[in-house]
């Protein structure tokens, strides 16, 4: 019957039939016919409408042969008026027996998109029959309102992702110094204090610059006796010691001179120093094989010395050897200091106030402490015009194409944002931050496939809660909200994921689970107007007179503009002339 039916409408498809058949009720001729739309109200999803019609025409309802009926299927809304289908039907296209003997029914779906100027219309069928070259307008017949919208609700705000500085106030830094001494001397001799390595000792102190440890060794030539060489070394680094406490007292490090912080040592007969200079001369290789087996071998101290100096001929001859390695040698460890964050922020503000030009903020400000300048401006404008003048010496940094790619995305210049982006995308691929901030600006440009893609390829590459919102925001305006509160619960509690997982359970109709998502957003924002709000529309849903005026209640408290909203909107249809629910439009 119903492939029958499909034969009338000279090509207008089905739907024509329904919407002429939907206002068939209004005139006499035709008694009995029922047109049903589903759902009912009209709802929203991913800024389309999806409706279905059902229409019934019982046997005998009157449409007679040499009749047509033109209709159109309209939103109308005040003033505003949308067409959604035209369609012309003649009845001589139609069974005569089916049509008073068997009446027929016939279903079909459609999909048009919301506007909106739409939100608080009708749909409704516009019609005119004509018979014997008379026409006759017919009344309007209102098939459904239009629409529920709780899920163009969604909190769409961008999270761009900026890159990350790698600017420190301190480094580590470690400084080596030596203090030669003559032969049987243990005091430090005037010239040694002006070694360039002691000199930096000295300029980081007078810094004042952290320091954490120092290590003193020192070290005795292996002529002459034991003892007395253990005596030197011992006093060696003693005496360096000595100097280097007066120093750090004189800047101020008194809170450094504990056991702890020197770590000291004393070597009276440095062998292991005397082989590898050995190594470097001109000796004989069995006089240089036979002092290393006398070395490695277990004679006491003295014979060991007096045996050595016998196969070199003696200290005199080896006094080359020898000089270098009566020392005491010095390692401080602390970290250097740079430029403060207040001496940076003075250099990037004298430029931002015109008192600098960029050159001078170039020559001033290294790589790392300019890209740290860029990330502690607050203002927007300042911030860009920092990283205008960044690329200008460092252009092909991706970290700056990718900021100003995110601030030109906030600011609505998409193009120029993709054009930053797609450059730092060149220099850095597969970088999540980028790949992000592209897919906000898909985003934007309603290309929610792309939009996608990027998000999804950003959060394998890195998973950033931002990236989960983003992608959540994605699945929601695509309708597909299961996968939509999957990404929102991977955005941890960043600023409204919570609400829009709650919204997105809402719209799968997982009225518990929405429940749970809007209650923690609330404890994450007491002042949530809208996280009340949709509280409010599970109330509704699930008949819980309680859970609805209660959060209505303090949704309008929060926002006066929802109690304008909640007498219009559909999800409340049912309860909007309870007195309860008035009360909670005007607490």
């Amino acid at each position: 019957m119903l492939m029958r039916a499909k034969r009338l409408f000279k090509g207008t498809g089905t739907l024509g039939l329904i919407l002429s058949l939907g206002v068939l009720t209004h005139c006499g001729k035709f008694k009995g016919t029922v047109a049903t739309v589903t759902p009912n109200p009209l709802e929203v999803h991913a800024d389309s409408v999806k409706y279905s019609i059902k229409v019934t025409v019982p046997p005998n309802a009157g449409f007679r042969r040499k009749s047509t009926y033109q209709g159109k299927l309209v939103v109308k809304n005040g003033s505003n008026r949308y067409e959604i289908k035209s369609v012309t039907i003649s009845a001589d296209d139609y069974p005569k027996k089916q049509l008073k003997k068997e009446g027929t029914t016939v279903s079909t779906q459609g999909i048009f998109a919301f506007q909106e100027g739409m939100d608080g219309g009708m749909l409704v069928a516009e019609n005119s029959y004509e018979r014997k070259g008379k026409t006759f307008d017919l009344p309007d017949a209102d098939l459904a309102p239009c629409c529920i919208t709780t899920s163009r609700l969604v909190d769409s705000r961008p999270y761009v992702l900026y890159e990350q500085h790698t600017y420190t106030s301190k480094r580590p830094l470690t400084l080596e110094a030596l203090f030669q001494f003559p032969q049987n001397v243990y005091e430090i001799q005037p010239g040694e204090y002006e070694r360039q390595a002691v000199r930096d000792i000295v300029a980081f102190l007078q810094k004042k610059y952290p320091a954490t440890s120092v290590t003193l060794a020192g070290y005795a030539s292996p002529e002459g006796r034991f003892k007395r060489n253990q005596f030197l070394s011992l006093n060696r680094y003693k005496e360096v010691q000595k100097w280097l406490i007066e120093q750090m007292r004189k800047e101020g490090y008194k809170e450094y001179l504990d056991s702890t912080f020197f770590k000291v040592s004393a070597t009276p007969q440095d062998w292991e120093g005397f082989k590898q200079n050995l190594a470097q001369t001109s000796l004989p290789e069995n006089v240089k094989q036979q002092v290393v087996q006398v070395i490695a071998s277990n004679m006491n101290p003295d014979a060991k010395e007096q045996k050595v100096m016998q196969l070199v001929g003696g200290p005199k001859e080896v006094e080359f050897i020898l000089a270098p390695l009566r020392r005491t040698q010095v390692r401080l460890e602390g970290f250097s200091g740079r430029l403060s964050d207040a001496q940076i922020d003075s250099i990037a503000s004298a430029f931002l106030n015109g008192q600098a030009s960029q050159e001078a903020l170039l020559n001033a400000l290294m790589q790392e402490e300019l890209y740290f300048a860029t990330t502690r401006q607050q203002d927007k404008a300042r911030r860009e015009r920092l990283l205008k003048a960044y690329i200008s010496r460092y252009s092909q940094d991706h970290r700056a194409l990718n900021d100003l790619g995110a601030l030109a995305l906030l600011a609505g210049r998409l193009d120029e944002a993709m054009d930053y982006l797609n450059t730092a995308n060149r220099y850095s691929a597969n970088n999540p931050a980028v790949l992000n901030n592209m897919g906000l600006v898909y985003a934007a440009r309603k290309e929610y496939a792309q939009a996608a893609q990027a998000f999804q390829a950003s959060y394998a590459a890195r998973p950033t809660p931002e990236a989960a919102f983003n992608l959540g925001v994605i699945y929601e305006k695509t309708a597909q909200y299961a996968a939509a509160a999957e990404a929102f619960a991977n955005a941890g509690d960043l600023p409204a994921a919570h609400y829009n997982a709650g919204l997105s359970r809402l719209l799968m109709n997982d009225l518990a689970g929405a429940k749970v998502e809007l209650e923690k957003a609330i404890g994450q924002n007491s002042n949530d107007a809208l996280a009340y709000y949709v509280l409010a529309i599970v109330g509704a849903r699930s008949a819980d007179t309680n859970l609805l005026v209660t959060n209505l209640r303090k949704a309008v408290q929060a926002n006066r503009d929802l109690a304008k909203k909640a007498q219009s909107d559909l999800e409340f249809r049912k309860q909007r002339d309870s007195a309860e629910f008035k009360a909670a439009l005007n607490p």
